[in-house]
């Protein structure tokens, strides 16, 4: 090997041994968001007014509904987040091991995720939460050399923060998402966007679903400031971080006092308030503003913290099955998306609006089964993820071989 490629090969980095249940808990968080968003995916929550009165009137549509609030929603994300701000001190730690530079690498790194993210908003799915991860994921640099304790505080001042925001928002009456309104109108009247779920149902050009995406992607940042989403994405990420500078997760055993506690007092505040949450979601969300913010904000991190602490302490026999998608979890991510547009979009099957919560809750869990599978299938002759490779590559700047030496 010359000198060229002996640089080359210490500025990629080469593979690390991974650690396994850091890939499982990204593969259950992958469960969990594949669940969560194919209400939509499928066109279920696009039913209009006289489709959903019929729907809900089925008792097992509301009490999955009811299931969905109380044990998914938001929950699953908040996994996802942590898990990002763990792998930034993973990468930061690397580099500075082989002497690298890991801010210009991570930089990089979130700038292709924000290509990826653009991508994925703009040719599939306006429901992406890349471009906000890279995004936000670009300030935590900001906070590597900050003590734990900073760190913490840090976290729980962006965690608690929509609290205030929407607190001020509600008792002054003001419309932060007024401009995008606009714009996502704009969009729709020009284009001549009816129905939401039948135009992405019953139209076939892909033309026309490019068409709703620019939109989409309007409406999508409505959804990220009317809920503060930056902030609360900002907050678990710094969690990430504070967990990944202590290495939690590297000695599960040493740490099962606190994993323990995590989980019974994670349980103990998130249960009541997400029961509360889950009955104002199917009811119409009456809550006022405040009141809402402050009832999601105890429902959803504190489940979320107790489902990773509980993964983390008995996930044994699970982790073999999930630590595959877990490995290749863009691709995975993007990929649910793809395989939606083509089972239930016009431009695919279109097979859209035409099943039950339950049997889309069912069907959410049979795709991740599939790409669970397939992800074992591929890792078993590859290297990496297909999209992974590709931002590797791209991070580094170096050609990799995409396909399993021999002796690997």
């Amino acid at each position: 090997m010359n000198k060229d490629n002996i640089t080359q090969s210490e500025n990629a980095g080469p593979v690390r041994k991974r650690i396994k249940k850091l890939d499982a808990l990204r593969g259950f968080a992958l469960l969990g968001v594949c669940m969560a968003n194919y209400k939509e995916l499928t066109l279920y929550a696009f039913y209009d007014v006289g489709h959903t009165v019929n729907v809900e009137a089925d008792r097992s549509d509301t009490i999955a509904n009811f299931l969905l609030y109380f044990l998914v929603d938001g929950k699953f994300y908040t996994i996802f987040s942590v898990l990002f701000g763990i792998g930034f001190s993973i990468i930061i730690g690397n580099a500075m091991q082989r002497g690298a530079n890991g801010m210009r690498i991570f930089y990089r790194r979130m700038l292709l995720l924000l290509g990826f993210g653009f991508a994925h908003l703009m040719l599939l799915w306006s429901g992406d939460i890349l471009m906000l991860y890279a995004a936000m994921g670009m300030l935590l640099p900001f906070f590597w050399n900050c003590s734990d304790k900073t760190i913490l505080r840090w976290a729980a001042f962006f965690l608690c923060l929509p609290i205030v925001s929407s607190t001020i928002v509600y008792t002054f009456n003001l419309t932060p998402c007024s401009w995008f309104f606009m714009q996502m109108d704009y969009w729709q009247n020009r284009f001549g966007i009816g129905d939401w779920g039948e135009w992405l149902r019953d139209r076939q050009s892909y033309t026309d679903l490019l068409k709703f995406l620019i939109m989409g992607a309007f409406e999508r940042m409505t959804e990220f400031i009317s809920s503060d989403r930056y902030f609360k994405v900002l907050g678990l990420f710094l969690m990430g971080l504070w967990i990944g500078k202590k290495r939690i997760y590297a000695d599960i055993t040493a740490h099962r006092k606190l994993l323990t506690n995590t989980m019974k007092i994670g349980f103990a505040i998130g249960i009541p308030f997400a029961l509360l949450h889950a009955y104002d979601g199917i009811t119409g969300f009456r809550l006022i503003l405040p009141l809402h913010t402050f009832v999601e904000t105890f429902s959803i991190y504190p489940l979320g913290w107790a489902y990773m602490a509980a993964f983390a302490l008995y996930s044994k026999h699970a982790d073999n099955l999930l630590a595959y998608p877990g490995k290749m979890a863009l691709t995975c991510y993007i990929s649910q998306s793809a395989i939606a547009v083509l089972l239930f979009y016009g431009v695919g099957f279109g097979l859209g609006m035409q099943m039950s919560l339950p049997q889309v809750v069912l069907t959410s869990m049979g795709i991740f089964l599939f790409q669970a599978l397939f992800a074992r299938m591929w890792l078993e002759i590859f290297a990496y993820g297909p999209l992974e490779w590709v931002w590797r590559m791209l991070t580094y700047g170096v050609w990799l071989p995409l396909r399993k030496s021999r002796t690997e």
